[in-house]
């Protein structure tokens, strides 16, 4: 799943990964994550930017998601400086310094998932869960 709230953004990190063979949900707000969860639709990972509008920013999602949903991988990714100074206090592997070029991010983004659904026994195709 992709929270963005720049739809054009969102739209364009969406495409690619659909053209790499992913299923994509899109988001808004972190309720948008919690009304999927709710729907039991299964996520293997969420891609949130930090300053999310409303309800909460990515580090309240990735905190509670952590707590409630700990299968649920959580990648938060910003442009604002300082952001990965406050992740520290709690990943494990501390924060990725994001590549010059967005599609990089991506990239690494993509082999995360793969991590992930490896991770979740999932052995089918990217398409293959959301």
């Amino acid at each position: 799943m992709v929270v963005e709230p720049d739809v054009i953004v969102r739209s364009e990190i969406a495409e690619f990964l659909r053209d790499c063979g992913y299923k994509v949900i899109e988001g808004v707000t972190a309720s948008d994550v919690w009304a999927i969860i709710n729907a039991k639709v299964p996520l293997i990972v969420v891609f949130s930017e930090v300053h999310l509008p409303s309800d909460a920013d990515g580090f309240t999602l990735a905190s509670r998601l952590r707590q409630t949903h700990s299968d649920v991988d959580v990648m938060l990714c910003t442009g604002v400086s300082g952001a990965a100074e406050k992740v520290e206090d709690w990943c494990e592997d501390g924060p990725v310094k994001s590549p010059t070029e967005p599609s990089m991010s991506l990239h690494v983004f993509i082999g995360c998932c793969k991590v992930a659904a490896r991770r979740h026994g999932s052995t089918s195709s990217p398409a293959a869960r959301t």
